[in-house]
């Protein structure tokens, strides 16, 4: 069950005891009882945890991570650049002749730390004679309860800290050690600026809005999107990539192949199919959280904007994605989970 910022910003605003819409008493309680039952998970995204370092104000960071850490337990869904990858090469395999040698082995979707979720392992490591020991000593240093687990309290107190973030964004001594919250941003401006230009191509040639806009949507995610998984495949394979894709047929089915490239690609389509449209960074970092949350996940809790679009989009039906309208829709689709 994948629940976008606002619906986090809500039940963090409910546990501070602030005024929140209709519903999200019951969906709490739901949401609890479901996790603590085993009939749920809550992971969080990359996309969560830069929501939420876009927050200046480290106290309201930090409600709204309490609440994220007690019903996700600190599990992520996979990044989105390691799910293109790994879907790139399956997608590969898939088509005749073709044979594809992957270089690593498959990973879980779901890992236990942020950190998982930009592609690194994530967790602590700690090397001695006595690890336990070692733990015990730190936690009592730093001050945190050890409870039945010295080594899980550090492992939660600092996956703690990386999902709060700093308390200040601009403090030198972080910026000395390469500490850049502009770096991600930054790339999502990048990538909104190449969506504006294939808008302005679009302005230039308005047929293909009114033609086949999802083949031109398609060439340009992989174009810009999908170069560098394509580049590293390419190493992995028997043929030649540009004797794959000779005909637009393999190239649309390759890429309606691929769950998350499929919901982006629909996604921009829709947003491509209105000239008036302003690409903005937050186009791109919502298309990247649904890319990976409809597909994989079984149910999708989002604004009515993107609720929209998923729900009335035709390519996205395949999925069977539960995305529910209210807190209570939400609700009542948790509490009829089946038991564990």
């Amino acid at each position: 069950m994948y629940l976008d910022m606002l619906g986090w910003i809500n039940l963090a605003e409910l546990i501070a005891g602030n005024s929140v819409p209709n519903g999200y008493t019951r969906l709490l309680e739901s949401c609890r009882r479901a996790r603590a039952e085993g009939r749920a998970l809550f992971p969080l995204s990359s996309s969560t945890a830069i929501e939420l370092y876009n927050i200046g104000d480290v106290a309201r960071r930090s409600a709204r991570a309490r609440v994220m850490e007690e019903l996700s337990e600190f599990n992520y869904l996979l990044g989105r650049n390691q799910i293109q990858q790994l879907e790139v090469e399956a997608a590969l395999g898939a088509i005749p002749g073709v044979v594809v040698a992957p270089q690593q082995s498959p990973l879980p979707l779901l890992g236990p730390s942020l950190l998982w979720s930009f592609g690194m392992k994530g967790g602590l490591e700690i090397h001695g004679p006595d690890p336990a020991a070692a733990a015990r000593t730190l936690c009592m240093i730093i001050g945190i309860d050890v409870g039945e687990s010295p080594g899980a309290a550090l492992e939660a107190w600092a996956e703690r800290l990386l999902l709060t973030g700093p308390e200040k964004h601009e403090d030198p001594a972080l910026e000395n050690l390469g500490y850049n919250p502009d770096g991600w941003r930054n790339i999502l401006e990048a990538r909104a600026n190449q969506e504006r230009a294939l808008a302005g191509k679009l302005d230039v040639e308005p047929g293909w809005r009114r033609g086949n806009l999802r083949d031109v949507i398609n060439a340009n995610e992989m174009h810009v999107e999908l170069r560098e998984p394509l580049a590293r495949a390419a190493t992995m394979t028997n043929r030649p990539l540009d004797d794959v894709f000779s005909d637009r047929d393999t190239l649309r089915s390759f890429c309606d192949s691929m769950p998350s490239t499929r919901v982006s690609v629909s996604l921009k389509t829709i947003y491509h199919k209105n000239s008036q449209h302003n690409w903005k960074t937050n186009d791109i970092h919502d298309i990247d959280a649904l890319s990976v949350a409809a597909p994989y996940c079984d149910a999708v809790f989002t604004d009515k904007a993107a609720r929209d679009k998923v729900n009335t989009c035709p390519e996205l039906t395949i999925f069977h994605t539960e995305i529910p309208r209210t807190p209570d829709d939400l609700a009542d689709w948790l509490d009829n989970l089946p038991s564990a």
